[in-house]
């Protein structure tokens, strides 16, 4: 099977080029992006069918059909660093743009993504909302746990909360997050023996 694959908040398209990297067929069907030298690398790196810009202006019928839908929607009205304004903050309501791609294509998978403060933001009631309105309709289990690159072997210290849902009559096993992988050496990254200044 070749996963349709869409993604909103595209950024440089690091899904599609985990998904390279993992060697899973796919076909990648639209992007979505508002930074116009991002746009540049996914027209040079990724080549999707179709680029959006701002999702909140595009209607449900201009959304292709997926199997698998990512989306990290912005950060910073949820993020410690920033004014946690969470759904006050006009960004914190692209969430309700990736529910609409939920809702009305019904991908097999989706996964969303965005910083560990979401679960604390508002006395974490806007998490309770979001969680809320991804099970409402009763077609997913939903998942969701705080993961860091560094507990699989990459050498940054990066936590991001993961939310994943599965099309409750396609999941035939238990959903479980990856293991954690050992960090490689530092050596493996970086050459100690180059001393040259530049």
């Amino acid at each position: 099977m070749v996963l349709r694959i869409g993604t909103d908040c595209s950024g440089m398209e690091a899904p599609i080029e985990a998904l390279k990297q993992l060697k899973i067929p796919f076909h990648h069907v639209f992007s979505s992006e508002i930074d116009k030298f991002c746009i540049q690398t996914i027209k040079a790196n990724s080549n999707p069918e179709k680029i959006f810009g701002d999702i909140s202006k595009r209607k449900p019928e201009d959304i292709p059909e997926i199997d698998m839908y990512i989306c990290g929607f912005p950060c910073q009205p949820f993020s410690y660093a920033g004014d946690r304004k969470g759904f006050r903050d006009s960004r914190g309501n692209v969430f309700w743009s990736c529910l609409e791609v939920i809702n009305s294509k019904k991908p097999l998978i989706f996964i969303l993504e965005n910083v560990p403060g979401i679960l604390t933001q508002n006395k974490g009631e806007d998490f309770k909302l979001i969680y809320s309105s991804l099970v409402q309709s009763n077609l997913y289990n939903v998942y969701h746990k705080i993961l860091n690159t560094c507990d699989y072997g990459i050498p940054q210290s990066r936590k991001r909360l993961y939310i994943v849902g599965i099309l409750k009559d396609k999941q035939l096993r238990e959903f479980k997050f990856p293991r954690h992988k050992k960090l490689k050496d530092i050596n493996t990254f970086v050459d100690v023996k180059d001393n040259k200044k530049d």
